[in-house]
């Protein structure tokens, strides 16, 4: 950690010059020889930051194997990073399960890659979600692919290639969690987080045929996660079973303290699992008529869609259609303000700002050095959204990114107001079942374009407004890859949505072969 000491770094009235003009503030001559010993007082840390060392101390696990990369015949469709054993406790309700992380999950002692071609780091501290793994007895086995810098949706601009499909490895195991995916699918976890920043835990789910559970916004910590944003990172169970899906979920969702989402009241878990016992009879179940547009959709999709629904009614849910025409809008306001929202995160050394989060200090430095030394290797996602971010706050004030966020609210407020009067909505997961991976020449414009043109179009917006969202497999299409129906429900009403997933598990048989 960098030593900050008064006289390595006493600003001079030509600094400050320099460091007004980045910032447009035009200061009159000799402004900043008035202003420099007052800024001088305030740069001024003395011995204070020594007297308060260690006031705040975070659980740091004792020293770790780091694990190594795996073979490629260890590792057949590219799903691990890293190899790893991390054992947990003796028992509990994880014991004897394995589990993969995404590698935006800090597991301390490991390296994280965050899927780049950036230096890796090693964080000293676990995530809370990693804590409470170990703490039910989980044994965590390895770092998972993404996406570089979780800033796709493909899998296709991960640093060490992409995870492949276990249903067809030339197809996408999806972005930017799909390792996590991959791994579950095959068999090589029994269990694995994503994060899921726009719809990069159910795009994998869903192109695999597995279950994955976006709980709401704040009900599990995302601390010790590598973020693009507080306010739409989701830590996201994978599963082949729905059962398997709840019980993690159970296992890692409630309040921590240094959890930088803003929520609330304190936050406890729930049993999930007990949602299999208590069925759907007359839950009201609704069908988005803007999420499964024929002219989005593939037909399989569609298809596929009508019959959960039809299990869902066979099963004693009342179902009929709802409109929401904010919902068409939802992956064209996602697309420009994701970049916003990582570019204010960025440039706080990828800690955010405006919380009352901890801050993981040695991640704050590691990320500050990586983005000042290293930043020709950044991600070109990630430098388009940097650039586009700037030139939106010099040209237009930043005032397209507020009028988005007020859109934003509007259309949290009109999934709300559907949940008044229904129990759940579905909708296909994705629009399409798992494409194609682009050949490596592929150019970077057609490759961001696989992601923006519609590939999130359901998943995106559930992220904007914080409602929780399971996706589950509702069959597969003509070529035999699956597809997925999404079931969302009101904010902390993940039993509910567990109720509806459950009783598609138990109509269609197992999902995973």
């Amino acid at each position: 950690m960098t030593n900050i000491r008064r006289r390595d770094a006493v600003p001079t009235a030509e600094e400050l010059e320099e460091l007004a003009r980045r910032d447009s503030l035009e200061l009159a001559p000799g402004e900043a020889e008035e202003l420099l010993p007052v800024v001088e007082t305030l740069t001024d840390f003395g011995d204070v930051l020594d007297r308060l060392e260690g006031a705040l101390l975070l659980p740091e696990p004792p020293p770790r194997d780091p694990g190594y990369v795996p073979e490629p015949a260890e590792n057949p469709c590219n799903a691990f990073i890293r190899r790893c054993r991390v054992e947990g406790a003796g028992d509990g309700p994880l014991a004897g399960r394995t589990v993969g992380l995404k590698d935006n999950i800090s597991l301390a002692g490991v390296p994280t890659t965050n899927g780049s071609r950036l230096s890796s780091y090693t964080p000293r501290h676990d995530a809370v979600v990693v804590e409470r793994i170990l703490a039910a007895g989980g044994t965590i086995v390895g770092k998972l692919n993404m996406d570089d810098f979780g800033a796709s949706g493909l899998g296709e601009t991960s640093a060490f290639g992409p995870a492949r499909n276990p249903v067809d490895p030339s197809r996408s195991a999806g972005g930017s969690s799909g390792g996590s995916g991959a791994a579950v699918r095959c068999g090589a976890v029994d269990l694995s987080l994503g994060v899921d920043q726009g719809g990069s835990g159910r795009i994998p789910a869903a192109f695999c045929g597995v279950v994955a559970a976006k709980a709401t916004h704040g009900l599990v910590p995302s601390w010790g996660v590598m973020h693009i944003d507080h306010t739409i990172d989701f830590v996201t169970p994978l599963a082949r079973t729905v059962g398997d899906a709840a019980l993690l979920l159970e296992m890692i969702a409630g309040s921590d303290w240094r959890d930088a989402q803003w929520v609330r009241g304190s936050l406890e878990p729930v049993k999930y699992t007990r949602a299999r016992e208590q069925g759907v009879d007359g839950l009201r179940v609704a069908m988005v008529t803007e999420a499964a547009d024929p002219e989005i959709c593939d037909s399989a999709v569609l298809e596929n869609l009508a019959r959960s629904a039809e299990a869902l009614a066979a099963a004693g849910a009342a179902v009929d259609e709802i409109s929401i025409p904010l919902w068409r809008d939802g992956l064209a306001m996602f697309i420009p303000y994701i970049g916003h929202l990582f570019s204010d995160l960025f440039r706080t050394e990828g800690q955010g700002a405006g919380h009352l989060g901890a801050y993981d200090v040695d991640a704050m430095e590691a990320y500050a050095r990586m983005r000042r030394s290293e930043g020709g290797l950044l991600a070109l996602q990630i430098k388009a959204w940097l650039l586009a971010d700037a030139f939106v706050h010099d040209r237009f004030f930043g005032i397209p990114y507020a009028r988005l966020h007020n859109a934003r609210l509007a259309l949290r407020r009109a999934i709300t107001d559907a949940l008044g009067s229904r129990d759940l909505l579905v909708m296909p997961t994705m629009p399409m079942t798992a494409p194609k991976l682009a050949d490596a020449g592929t150019p970077f414009a057609e490759v961001s374009m696989r992601t923006a043109a519609k590939l999130p179009f359901n998943t995106a917006p559930l992220n904007l407004s914080g409602h929780p969202a399971l996706s589950v497999p509702s069959g597969v299409d003509g070529d035999g890859l699956p597809t997925a129906v999404q079931i969302v429900a009101a904010h902390f009403d993940e039993q509910t949505a567990f109720r509806a997933a459950f009783a598609l598990e138990a109509a269609t048989g197992p999902f995973v072969p």
